[in-house]
């Protein structure tokens, strides 16, 4: 029987231990090398799954999957997407076909009527109740994208704007989200703090 040196045993064990701290360390890179496909199809199932439940009623083009296949590095096709994905949501119209043409009597209350009237650059003192009526009308949807809104988080957008003689009457206000208030405004500072962005870079986070 042959006997190992205890210098060849020790070298053994501390290139064993360097390697299996290599391999822990990029284990993720190692593992999208050998299942490129199985990471991708993770992250396009996590995306259709977001865009259906975040904006329920947005048909979003997703020919670019289709456009992107000869992209031979997986990550570069998922920014490519999302980067489709996000230029969508900002090109995205609203619908005036349904904007609302009347107030029901439902949504009003006694002071409603004399407090449309701007007054200066104040808000009407009965704001809250303006926004709970659009949150009811509006489906707690977001009238531009269909996302989700509550009391808390709702933006109001005016379909006129003050300045060109609009009113605070519910036919001219429409509920909005957080993001869609910084494209409607055109708030090029605010751009990058758009919470799809976020949620979709962190899909392809998850996915790696």
């Amino acid at each position: 029987m042959v006997y190992l040196g205890y210098d060849f045993i020790i070298t053994s064990l501390l290139w064993l231990f360097g390697i299996a701290i290599f391999v822990f360390a990029f284990r993720k890179h190692i593992l999208k090398i050998i299942y490129p496909q199985t990471t991708f199809d993770l992250f396009l199932s996590k995306l259709k799954i977001y865009l259906d439940k975040t904006y329920p009623l947005i048909k979003f083009d997703l020919s670019i999957i289709e456009q992107s296949k000869n992209e031979k590095n997986p990550d570069s096709r998922k920014y490519t997407i999302i980067d489709d994905i996000l230029r969508q949501f900002k090109n995205l119209n609203i619908d005036r076909s349904k904007l609302p043409q009347s107030t029901p009597q439902s949504l009003q209350w006694s002071e409603y009527i004399f407090n449309c009237e701007p007054n200066r650059d104040k808000l009407p003192p009965d704001w809250i109740k303006r926004k709970n009526a659009l949150i009811i009308r509006d489906h707690k949807k977001c009238f531009r994208c269909s996302k989700t809104v509550t009391l808390n988080n709702i933006k109001i957008h005016m379909i006129r704007s003050l300045k060109n003689g609009g009113k605070y009457h519910l036919e001219n206000l429409i509920a909005i989200c957080h993001d869609c208030e910084i494209i409607l405004n055109n708030d090029t500072k605010k751009m990058h703090q758009l919470t799809i962005k976020d949620d979709l870079n962190l899909i392809v986070q998850e996915s790696f």
